[in-house]
């Protein structure tokens, strides 16, 4: 049934295509298995001479052919539960190649307990959420492993350049995660330190733009992505910044307090990037200054309410540590940018509570209010919201520590009906980063909203203008 030229969106071709993909897996491996291999394949399973069969077929490389087969091989010899539920049209292909890319270097063992433990709440609002739950149950099932591929893996860290068109060009660096979130805040929070008269307009008041305000045009100030490029080649050529402003910037580390007493290997978060090892958590924390928010609900010392529209600072503190990112299903912008939003209008009543509250990106805060999306707090932390046209999403975070094991009638943040996983207990630990390595005093204004952009990188959703009070 099609409403002009827009499908109804009622997944019925979705997952028919989803248990298609599952059948063409099963019949690329049988098909490698029928073929003879290469001596030097001998030992293990792999496409062997049918990626060229494949590869001439359909007009693709030999080394695209052999990938598709690998994938293939790796799904049915060794993701079972995967293959099941892409053949039942619960996940997309995409889900399970993220599935065996984050399980390589397990054992099949702990690749099954990967698979069924991530599988058991199903394919999430979103790829990236998908693919973050994955690398959390990774370094959960195999914390010492996570240690050495860290290691492994940060001995690769690079800085390259590569041509671009029209005059431009790309410098792209790999970096350690918590390295990489405290040098793009001090960009970000660089970027929007402006004074004086044209602070009003956007335009960067800061010394030696001049130049870059005659190429961008009187009339057009620069995006934030634009002042945080143009910090980036100040800082490197020479004109710091940072002596002349004031920054402070805070890199957010989420831990169990077990974790942190080294009796559990529960995987910390890292706000804006995802699940860290807990070594490396560790060693952050006695580098670091470190503050104690507890989370269990039986504890008395943490703020709950206040009698005012906007939340005093540490219920603030304490929203965007619990929420860490936007709460509409599948936006992955950091909490820290985000708006703090009340369910029920604080104009209709609706306290500044914490279970009133969400963090909700500036396009989302809109959405809510102006694009006829309505969301109300179900148990267990869920979010649950209803589209203009009155289809229900539930947005489930995950749980910190080791999750309840789901009702048998739970399903993925996929727009049906599902049981709530209520959140563990826990107690949890901020982690921002030291005074020695990205502070230069003064206020920090890292999590300032700007109301040009949703998020951090060219992916990102613009924002629409201010939020709607």
């Amino acid at each position: 049934m099609r409403c002009g030229w827009l499908p109804v969106p009622d997944g019925r071709g979705a997952a028919a295509d989803r248990r298609a993909g599952g059948g063409l897996l099963r019949a690329q491996a049988r098909f490698a298995a029928l073929r003879p291999t290469p001596p030097e394949e001998a030992k293990r399973a792999g496409p062997g001479w049918a990626a060229e069969e494949i590869a001439a077929e359909l007009a693709l490389s030999p080394a695209a052919a052999a990938a598709g087969l690998e994938l293939a091989i790796t799904v049915v010899d060794r993701l079972p539960a995967t293959l099941a539920v892409l053949e039942a049209g619960q996940i997309d292909l995409g889900r399970v190649r993220a599935v065996a890319e984050t399980t390589a270097a397990l054992s099949s063992e702990q690749a099954g307990a990967v698979e069924r433990k991530v599988l058991a709440r199903g394919g999430r609002a979103s790829p990236s959420l998908f693919r973050q739950a994955l690398r959390r149950a990774v370094l959960s099932a195999d914390p010492d492993g996570a240690r050495r591929r860290h290691a492994h893996a940060r001995k690769g860290r690079q800085v390259q350049l590569h041509p671009a068109e029209d005059g431009m060009a790309e410098l792209w660096a790999l970096l350690p995660a918590v390295d990489a979130q405290a040098a793009y805040q001090r960009l970000d929070a660089l970027a929007r330190a402006v004074t004086g008269p044209e602070a009003s307009s956007g335009v960067d008041a800061l010394p030696d733009m001049g130049a870059r305000r005659a190429v961008d045009g009187p009339d057009e100030p620069p995006s934030m992505d634009a002042r945080r490029a143009d910090v980036l080649v100040d800082l490197l050529l020479g004109r710091d910044r940072g002596g002349q402003v004031s920054v402070e910037v805070e890199v957010g580390v989420l831990v169990s307090a077990a974790t942190l007493a080294g009796v559990s290997d529960t995987p910390g978060e890292l706000a804006g990037y995802g699940p860290l090892p807990a070594d490396i958590v560790r060693e952050l924390a006695r580098e670091a200054t470190w503050r104690r928010i507890l989370t269990d609900p039986a504890q008395g010392d943490r703020p709950v309410e206040v009698g005012r529209r906007f939340p005093a600072p540490g219920l603030a503190r304490l929203l965007r540590t619990r929420e860490q990112v936007c709460r509409f299903p599948g936006c992955r912008k950091p909490a820290r940018f985000c708006d703090l939003d009340h369910i029920q209008p604080h104009s209709a009543g609706g306290p500044t509570s914490e279970k009133n509250m969400l963090a909700l990106c500036r396009r989302h805060h809109r959405a809510k209010h102006e694009g006829g999306w309505t969301v109300q707090r179900a148990g267990g932390d869920t979010a649950v919201w209803a589209s203009p046209t009155g289809r229900t999403y539930f947005d489930i975070p995950e749980p910190w520590d080791e999750p309840t094991r789901p009702g048998a009638g739970e399903r993925s943040r996929t727009g049906e009906e599902e049981g709530a996983c209520p959140a563990p207990r826990r107690t949890v630990v901020t982690i921002p980063a030291s005074s020695s390595d990205c502070r230069a005093g003064g206020q920090s204004r890292a999590g300032a909203h700007d109301p040009t952009t949703a998020g951090t990188g060219h992916s990102s959703i613009p924002d629409l203008g201010p939020p709607p009070f």
